[in-house]
């Protein structure tokens, strides 16, 4: 006859049998909340990088490279400038929240404002970009980034609502104009403004707008006066060849070939400098 393994147990069995299948059921519930992802500041990193991508695409964006990111939402971005100098732009920031690696290389900053987030991003260019998320209407409107300019360096706003470093009447870099996006893709109103050494993004939603909003100040140093000398070498090449064209054919005797082609490279390297050291 058998006897099943219940009756054999004692009391004093059974209890402890009891016990121990209690204990390996909290066990085996503590082992699977504990492998369970909670919710944290690299999930609210990952969902930020996807809203500010969505708004700038993730062409021209290349990883951020260690050291330029600052370690919290605290610190600085390190920025070179056209001459070999370097800046420091502060980040908008209300709390301190660690710098997360996520999306497509950008640092984020996960609540370092109130209803929103900060990223950083550096584009294959050279320049660098530090976005703002407005989660919602409660976000502020205004963003503070402080400036540690060069030694005499000034802020010079144009026309477009770019603001150019100056110093000594040569530009050593530009904040393109500012620009801000909702959620469906739609221009939101944004502006700059000069306080001191500090450059004030504000941004104008309506009840219209839809939110994640997404602004920008994009950084371009080197790179944008290398744009502004092939801009200009290419309209001094032009007027070059005309000039030593006609100067070919009537003064020098040479022709007009030989004479556009001398003054098409005299007027590119003429132009060249002067966009690149004027920055126009």
């Amino acid at each position: 006859m058998r006897t099943s393994f219940s009756r054999s147990l004692t009391p004093a069995a059974t209890t402890v049998v009891a016990s121990v299948a209690v204990s390996v059921l909290l066990a085996s519930g503590q082992a699977m909340a504990a492998a369970a992802p909670a919710p944290g500041a690299d999930g609210q990193a990952a969902r930020a990088a996807a809203v500010v991508e969505a708004a700038t695409g993730t062409g021209g964006v290349a990883s951020v490279p260690a050291g330029l990111a600052p370690a919290t939402s605290t610190g600085s971005v390190g920025m070179g400038a056209a001459d070999g100098s370097s800046l420091g732009m502060a980040l908008p920031s209300s709390r301190t929240t660690a710098g997360v690696r996520a999306g497509n290389g950008s640092v984020v900053y996960p609540g370092a404002v109130k209803d929103g987030s900060v990223a950083v991003q550096q584009l294959d260019d050279g320049g660098i970009r530090a976005l703002v998320t407005m989660e919602s209407a409660a976000a502020p409107s205004d963003y503070r980034f402080r400036l540690d300019l060069p030694q005499g360096a000034q802020l010079q706003q144009h026309g477009d609502g770019s603001v150019d470093v100056v110093r000594d009447g040569q530009s050593l870099g530009r904040f393109e104009a500012p620009w801000a996006k909702d959620a469906n893709g739609g221009a939101v109103a944004t502006s700059y403004r000069i306080e001191g050494d500090s450059l004030v993004q504000h941004v104008e939603v309506t009840a219209g707008t839809a939110f994640p909003v997404v602004a920008d100040p994009t950084w371009q140093g080197v790179w944008n006066r290398v744009k502004a000398g092939a801009r200009k070498a290419d309209q001094q090449a032009v007027l070059g060849a005309i000039g030593g064209c006609v100067i070919g054919s009537i003064g020098a005797g040479a022709g007009c070939g030989p004479g556009a082609a001398t003054g098409a490279i005299g007027g590119a390297v003429k132009g060249g400098l002067e966009g690149f050291f004027k920055g126009k």
